[in-house]
C-alpha cells in the first residue's frame, strides 16, 4: 500500500520534483562523463606524452569528484529540506488520519529512492552517450585525429557514479527520516502560515552588522590583492576567512537593513506591493541568509573556474610561439661531478652523432655566474608584490651571457643582433612583470661593476629574446656583456639550440640521443626540450585545466541555481493563500505577478551580484598569477561565462518564475 501511495504521490507532485529530478540527472550525467575520460583513448591517436596527460587528468578528476560529491550531497540534502517543508501540510493530514510517523518516513524514503533511481538511471544513460561526443572535444584540445568510432563504456566511472550517488541518496533518506520524526502535527498543519522569527530587531544592529560585513570584505580584498595566490600563508588564510565571514554577515544583515531602510521611505514602501515583497523575504531570513551565503561562494567558484580556468588554457597556447624559438634545446647544468661542460655539439660529434644529417643550424649559449646580484639591476619598488619576498631574489647572482652567444642565438631565430662597446652591457628579460623594475634601474643608474670593470648600459640595450625552447618564459634578467669579460667566469649552464632540416624525423633523432645518453656516464646534457614536446604537453595541460574548469563550474552553477529554484517553488506553494488574499483585497493580477517576479529576482540576483564583486577581485589576482605566461582574455572569458549564466542561471530563474506563477494561480 505504501509503495502504491508513494508512487501516486510522486506522479501527483511531479511538477514539484521536476527541478530536483533534472538537476540530479544532469549531475549524474556530468559525473559519469568526466570520470569516463580515460575510456576515450580507444578513439584517439595519442602519443605517449598525450596518453600520460589523459591519465593525469583522470586522476585529478577522481580527486575533484570526491570534493564535488561532498558539496553536491550537502546541497541536495539542503534542497531536500525545502521539499519536506513543501509537503508538511500533506504529511500533517496523514497524521490526522492516523498514520504513524514511522509509516510516513517509509513512504518518504520510498519516494526519495524512486526519484533517485530514476535520476540515476536517466543520468547514466545520457552520460554514456554524451561521453562519446566528448571524445571529439578531447581530440580538438589535443589536436589529434580520431580513429574509427568505437562505442566506449567505462565500468570504473559507472561503479564510481553508483557508489557516490548511492551514498548521497542514502544520506538524503536518513535526513528525511530524522526530519519527519522531529515534526509536530501543529507545525505541519500551520507550516504555510508561520514566519520565522527575525533575529535582528533594531535598525542600529542591522546597520552595524552591514558595515562590519563591508569592512571584513574590504580587508579580505586588500589582503588577497597584496598577498596574491602564490603564497599560502597566514595572510592568504585570513583573506579567505574574512571573506566568508563578511559574506555571511552581509546577507544576515541585508534583509533587516533593507526592510527598515525602505520603511523610512513611505512612498517607496507603500508603492504597489513592495511592502508585501519585503515582508515575504523577511519571513524566511533565518534560513535564507545561510543559503544565500553558500550560493554566493559557489557562484564565485563557478565564475572563477570558468573565466580564469579557460583563460589560462588559452594563455598557455598563445605563449608557445614565443617560448619555442628552436626545434629542440639540449640543456646542461654544471655540478661538482662535471664542473667543465665544454662544447655540447663537439661532444656529440665525438660520440658519433652526425649533426649535419639532421640539423640545418645550431648554436650554443653558455651562462656564467658573477658577483652582480639581481638586487643591483632591479628597482625593488617596481617588483610586483605578489612575487613574494624579493629579499631572497636580491641576493641571488644574475646570469651573464656573452654578446657573441646572444647574437648567434638571435641569428638562428632570424632576429636582429646587437653591438656592445668594451665598457657597455645590455639586459635580456622575457618576464614582462620584471621589465619595469629593470627599466627603472637603467633610467636611474644604468651602471654595474663586473669583476672590477665598470659597465654602462648600452643605448637600446633592453632585449626580450627567448634564449632557448622552454615551457614558459623564465628569464627574469640576464646581463649581456662583451666577450672578453666572460673569460675566467664560472660556467653555470650551457644550452645547445638546434633547428632541423626539412623533412627530418624528430623521433629518430631524439631516439639516437637517448641511446647515446644511456651509454655515456658524463653525457653532456641533462635535459632535452623539443618544440613538439612542449606543444604536446601544453595541449595536455590545456585539456586538464579546461575540463576541470568546466566540470567544477557547471556542477556548482547548476546546483546553486537549482537550490534557489527549489526554495522559491516551495515558498510559492506555501504562500498560495497569501497571494489569494491579495486578490481578495483587490490587487490586480499584473501587480501580483510583478511582485512575484521581484521576490524571485531578489533571491536569484543578490547572491549573484556579490559573487560578481568577489570574482572581479579574484580575476584580478589570478591575472597577476598567470602574468608570467601572458594576460588573460578578460573580455572573451567574460562573454563565455555570461553566456553560460544567461543560459543556465537565467533558465532556472525563468522556470522558477513561471512555475511559481502557475502555483499561485491555482485555486
Amino acid at each position: 500500500m505504501f509503495c502504491k501511495l508513494a508512487l501516486k504521490n510522486v506522479t501527483k507532485s511531479i511538477r514539484d520534483y521536476t527541478v530536483y529530478f533534472l538537476t540530479m540527472t544532469f549531475g549524474v550525467c556530468l559525473f559519469y562523463m568526466f570520470n569516463a575520460i580515460d575510456s576515450q583513448t580507444a578513439m584517439l591517436q595519442l602519443s605517449s606524452s598525450q596518453y600520460d596527460s589523459i591519465q593525469a587528468l583522470t586522476k585529478m578528476i577522481a580527486y575533484v569528484s570526491v570534493f564535488i560529491s561532498v558539496i553536491l550531497g550537502f546541497l541536495i540534502v539542503y534542497a531536500n529540506q525545502f521539499l519536506i517543508k513543501r509537503r508538511k501540510k500533506e504529511l500533517g493530514i496523514y497524521m490526522t488520519l492516523g498514520m504513524e510517523k514511522g509509516k510516513i518516513s517509509q513512504m518518504i524514503v520510498f519516494e526519495t529512492l524512486l526519484i533517485g533511481l530514476f535520476a540515476l538511471a536517466t543520468g547514466l544513460v545520457v552520460g554514456i552517450f554524451a561521453s562519446q561526443g566528448l571524445s571529439v572535444v578531447t581530440a580538438k584540445l589535443f589536436e589529434v585525429n580520431l580513429k574509427a568510432f568505437t562505442f566506449t563504456f567505462s565500468i570504473n566511472a559507472f561503479y564510481k557514479t553508483l557508489l557516490y550517488f548511492g551514498i548521497i541518496f542514502l544520506i538524503v533518506m536518513v535526513f528525511n527520516t530524522v526530519s519527519i520524526s522531529k515534526l509536530k502535527l501543529i507545525d505541519m498543519l500551520m507550516a504555510g502560515k508561520k514566519n520565522e522569527t527575525l533575529k535582528i530587531k533594531k535598525l542600529s544592529v542591522s546597520v552595524f552588522l552591514f558595515f562590519i560585513s563591508v569592512i571584513c570584505l574590504g580587508i579580505a580584498y586588500h589582503l588577497i590583492i597584496k598577498n596574491g595566490m602564490m603564497q599560502f600563508n597566514d595572510m592568504f588564510a585570513a583573506s579567505i576567512i574574512l571573506g566568508c565571514i563578511g559574506t555571511l554577515l552581509f546577507f544576515f544583515s541585508l534583509s533587516g537593513f533593507l526592510l527598515r531602510v525602505v520603511q523610512m521611505n513611505k512612498g517607496l514602501y507603500f508603492k504597489n506591493l513592495n511592502m508585501f515583497i519585503l515582508r515575504q523575504i523577511n519571513s524566511k531570513i533565518n534560513t535564507t541568509f545561510v543559503s544565500m551565503s553558500v550560493i554566493c561562494i559557489m557562484l564565485l567558484i563557478t565564475i572563477g573556474t570558468l573565466s580564469t580556468g579557460m583563460g589560462l588554457a588559452n594563455v598557455l597556447t598563445k605563449s608557445l610561439n614565443e617560448t619555442t624559438p628552436y626545434d629542440i634545446s639540449l640543456k646542461c647544468v654544471a655540478n661538482k661531478d662535471r664542473p667543465n661542460i665544454g662544447n655540447i655539439a663537439e661532444n656529440l660529434r665525438n660520440d658519433k652523432v652526425d649533426l649535419n644529417r639532421y640539423l640545418k643550424g645550431y648554436t650554443q649559449i653558455t651562462g656564467y655566474s658573477s658577483n652582480i646580484k639581481y638586487g643591483e639591476i632591479y628597482d625593488a619598488d617596481k617588483i610586483p608584490k605578489y612575487y613574494g619576498n624579493f629579499k631572497d631574489l636580491q641576493k641571488m647572482p644574475a646570469g651573464i651571457l656573452s654578446v657573441s652567444d646572444y647574437n648567434n642565438a638571435a641569428v638562428l631565430q632570424g632576429k636582429p643582433v646587437i653591438t656592445l662597446k668594451p665598457d657597455e652591457f645590455a639586459i635580456n628579460c622575457t618576464v614582462s612583470q620584471f621589465t619595469p623594475a629593470i627599466k627603472s634601474f637603467l633610467n636611474q643608474n644604468g651602471k654595474v661593476k663586473l669583476n672590477g670593470t665598470d659597465l654602462t648600459y648600452a643605448k637600446n640595450g633592453m632585449q626580450t629574446l627567448c634564449l632557448f625552447t622552454t615551457y614558459s618564459q623564465q628569464d627574469i634578467g640576464t646581463l649581456i656583456v662583451p666577450d672578453d669579460l666572460v673569460k675566467g667566469l664560472k660556467v653555470e649552464t650551457a644550452v645547445l639550440n638546434v633547428q632541423y632540416k626539412a623533412g627530418i624525423n624528430e623521433q629518430e633523432f631524439t631516439k639516437l640521443l637517448d641511446a647515446k645518453r644511456g651509454s655515456h656516464p658524463n653525457w653532456p646534457f641533462d635535459q632535452m626540450i623539443s618544440k613538439a614536446g612542449v606543444y604536446e604537453n601544453a595541449a595536455g595541460l590545456r585539456t586538464i585545466i579546461s575540463y576541470l574548469a568546466i566540470y567544477i563550474g557547471l556542477v556548482f552553477l547548476i546546483t546553486s541555481a537549482a537550490v534557489l529554484a527549489l526554495q522559491q517553488l516551495s515558498e510559492a506553494s506555501d504562500n498560495t493563500e497569501r497571494y489569494g488574499l491579495l486578490r481578495k483585497l483587490g490587487a490586480e493580477e499584473k501587480m501580483i505577478n510583478r511582485a512575484l517576479l521581484g521576490q524571485i529576482g531578489i533571491y536569484f540576483f543578490i547572491p549573484l551580484s556579490l559573487a560578481l564583486v568577489h570574482s572581479a577581485v579574484g580575476i584580478h589576482v589570478a591575472n597577476n598569477l598567470v602574468a608570467v605566461l601572458g594576460h588573460l582574455d578578460i573580455l572573451g572569458n567574460t562573454l563565455f561565462t555570461a553566456a553560460l549564466f544567461l543560459l543556465i542561471y537565467g533558465g532556472y530563474f525563468l522556470a522558477t518564475y513561471f512555475g511559481s506563477k502557475n502555483m499561485i494561480q491555482q485555486k
